[in-house]
């Protein structure tokens, strides 16, 4: 993906470059299902590393589940070129989508999405926004396959009416 830290931060939802330590939060609550959601970017100490985190908190956890569930975990790194990259991307403490073209790109549209939910006011539904973010027709290149036969081009087909071609 390469991008300069403020294209990182564009495609993240952030929309600036943060500085040490800072750190960008959103969060939303769906008082119905007793839900909320927080989302954070994250600026390291010596601008070497951003992190993104996204986390449920509920009022009454599901059976199963804590008080707190983490949803995604997504951390870049600046390159040896100074273009920062996508290198870990988790969604509930699996590692997700690396098999997909473009992944990395693909990884900061789905954070991009949930922070437009949370800015709307609205809990995200997961699972939509990452088939949203994650289906796409993209193939690797050697995945495309080979075309049909050539057209067979028959004079009578080119000619005008009278037969006499173009």
């Amino acid at each position: 993906m390469r991008a300069t830290l403020k294209e990182l931060m564009d495609k993240m939802g952030v929309g600036f470059e943060p500085g040490p330590y800072e750190s960008v939060p959103w969060s939303a609550y769906d008082a119905a299902k007793g839900i909320t959601c927080m989302a954070e970017v994250r600026m390291g100490s010596d601008l070497t590393d951003v992190e993104g985190e996204i986390q449920f908190m509920y009022d009454n956890p599901p059976p199963g589940k804590g008080s707190m569930e983490p949803i995604c975990f997504t951390r870049a790194t600046p390159q040896a070129d100074g273009k920062w990259n996508v290198m870990d991307f988790k969604i509930r403490s699996e590692a997700y989508g690396q098999d997909k073209y473009d992944w990395e790109e693909k990884s900061c549209h789905f954070f991009q999405l949930v922070v437009q939910e949370l800015q709307g006011g609205n809990v995200p539904n997961i699972d939509d926004l990452l088939e949203e973010a994650f289906h796409s027709r993209d193939r690797f290149a050697d995945q495309y396959g080979g075309g049909g036969k050539s057209p067979k081009i028959r004079p009578d087909q080119i000619l005008n009416v009278k037969g006499r071609g173009f």
